[in-house]
C-alpha cells in the first residue's frame, strides 16, 4: 500500500497522438497509402478521460459572536439543518458559548460570570457545556432554549461536554471529597459514575442509547482507561482495559463501538475499537511510528492520524479490516481526519505545498483530499479555510477560518 497517495488517487490521461501524425494517417488512408492494397481506417482517438471528482460546492456562511478572532466547533457541534454550536473568542479574551440556529449565532449566556464553552448538540437543538458563575467558578449546563444550571457532584466545578439526541447530558464535575469523577445527568438527575478505583474519571462522549464512554484512572492513579457507562443499567464502570500501559475513549457510536487511543510508557499511541468485549489494535499504516482514532460513524468506519519517527502526520480511514492513507493535499507531509459522517465523509485538515499553510480538507467516498478552499462558491475575499472541524449527516461542515468560524452548506 502507497502512503504517498491516496486509494482515490485519479488515473492519468492518456497522451493524445501529434495532430500532424494524425492528419497524414488519414490522408494516407483515403488515397491508398502510395502502395496500393486494403488500409483499414484508423481507430479513433482515444475518449477524454473522466471528469476530475472534487465533490459539491458549497455556500458559505461565517458563524459565531460579533467580534470573534478564533473559534471551536467539537466534533459533535454539529447537527442536520445547519445547526452548531461551539466557542467564539475575541481579542479582548472573552469567550462565549454560541449557537447557530440555521439563521443566525445566538450568545447562550452565562450564569453571571464572564466564560462559556459549548462543545455538543443533539437533533433537536439541545447543548452540552460549561458557564461560569459570577464568582468565577464553572457548571455544567443544559441549553433547550434557555440555559440551565446542571449543578455539580457537591465540588465546586462541573463541566458538560457530552449530549444524547434525548437530551441526557454527561461530562464531569468535582465532588465533595475533592475529586473529579464522570457524571451523567437526566431528568432523574445527577449520577456519580465513580473511577476504576483511582481518583478521577472523565465522561467525554455518549450515544443515542445511553452508554457513555470516556477514561477513568485506577488505584493510586497508576494507570487510566477507557471505560464504557451504561445508564439504563446503571451498573458500575466497565474497564475497557488497554493495549498497553493506559488507554482513553473518544468517541461511540449507536451500536455501541468505542475508538480511542492506548499509550505506552513511552508514549507511543495504539488506535484501537472496541466491541463485544474486545479491545482491538487497528494497526499501523507502513513504516508509522504510531496512531490515534479520533471519531467513528454508524458504519464503524473510523478515521485518525498516523504519525512517523520523521514527523510526517499521515490521515486514515479504517474501514473494520484495513487501515489506509487518505493522501494529503499536493502529496505534503501532513494531514488530519478529526470527523466523519454518516455516509462516509470524511474532513479534516492538511498543508497545502502550493500555498504553504494548512487549509481545510475533505475527503469522499469518490475523491479527495480536497482543499475545501477550492470548492467554496463566491468565498468572501480574504476568508481562508484552515480546519474543517465537524460534519453533518447532511454534509455540512464547520470549519476554522483566518477570521473565526464558518459554516459551509452543499448547493443544490
Amino acid at each position: 500500500m502507497s502512503t504517498s497517495r491516496s486509494a482515490c488517487s485519479l488515473t492519468k490521461p492518456r497522451r493524445a497522438a501529434p495532430a500532424a501524425a494524425f492528419a497524414l494517417a488519414v490522408l494516407l488512408a483515403g488515397c491508398g497509402g502510395g502502395g496500393g492494397g486494403y488500409h483499414p481506417d484508423p481507430a479513433p482517438p482515444p475518449p477524454p478521460p473522466p471528469p476530475v471528482e472534487l465533490g459539491p460546492l458549497y455556500d458559505f456562511t461565517p458563524i459565531g459572536l460579533p467580534g470573534i478572532t478564533y473559534g471551536e466547533v467539537d466534533r459533535r457541534g454539529i447537527a442536520n439543518g445547519a445547526r452548531v454550536t461551539g466557542t467564539s473568542r475575541d481579542d479582548a479574551g472573552n469567550v462565549r458559548a454560541f449557537y447557530y440556529n440555521g439563521k443566525e449565532s445566538i450568545d447562550l449566556g452565562t450564569f453571571g460570570g464572564r466564560h462559556a464553552q459549548a462543545y455538543s448538540i443533539n437533533r433537536c437543538g439541545h447543548i452540552a457545556g460549561w458557564a461560569q458563575e459570577k464568582s468565577g467558578l464553572a457548571h455544567a449546563f443544559h441549553y433547550d432554549g434557555a440555559l440551565h444550571d446542571l449543578g455539580t457532584l457537591g465540588g465546586a466545578e462541573s463541566y458538560g461536554f457530552a449530549i444524547s439526541t434525548c437530551g441526557a447530558t454527561a461530562g464531569w464535575s468535582g465532588t465533595r471529597g475533592g475529586e473529579a469523577h464522570a457524571f451523567y445527568r437526566d431528568s432523574a438527575g445527577m449520577r456519580d459514575l465513580g473511577t476504576l478505583g483511582g481518583n478521577g474519571s472523565y465522561a467525554l462522549a455518549m450515544n443515542a442509547t445511553g452508554l457513555v464512554t470516556g477514561y477513568a484512572y485506577g488505584p493510586g492513579n497508576a494507570w487510566f482507561h477507557a471505560f464504557l457507562y451504561d445508564a439504563r443499567t446503571g451498573a458500575p464502570l466497565q474497564d475497557l482495559g488497554s493495549l498497553s500501559d493506559n488507554s482513553l475513549a473518544q468517541d461511540i457510536n449507536d451500536a455501541g463501538q468505542v475508538v480511542g487511543y492506548s499509550r505506552a510508557a513511552d508514549g507511543v499511541l495504539s488506535a484501537f475499537r472496541y466491541e463485544a468485549g474486545t479491545m482491538h489494535d487497528l494497526g499501523l499504516l507502513p513504516g508509522a511510528r504510531g496512531a490515534e482514532a479520533r471519531a467513528i460513524n454508524g458504519a464503524g468506519r473510523v478515521v485518525g492520524y498516523a504519525y512517523y519517527a520523521d514527523e510526517r502526520r499521515a490521515a486514515f480511514l479504517h474501514d473494520g479490516s484495513t487501515m489506509r492513507e487518505l493522501g494529503s493535499l499536493g502529496g505534503s507531509r501532513y494531514s488530519d481526519a478529526v470527523a466523519i459522517n454518516g455516509s462516509g465523509l470524511v474532513v479534516g485538515s492538511s498543508v497545502n505545498p502550493a500555498v504553504n499553510a494548512e487549509h481545510a480538507t475533505a475527503w469522499g467516498s469518490g475523491y479527495g483530499p480536497v482543499d475545501l478552499n477550492t470548492r467554496v462558491k463566491d468565498l468572501p475575499a480574504g476568508v481562508e479555510l484552515i480546519n474543517a472541524l465537524a460534519v453533518a449527516d447532511d454534509g455540512a461542515i464547520a470549519v476554522r477560518t483566518n477570521k473565526g468560524l464558518g459554516l459551509l452548506r452543499p448547493r443544490k
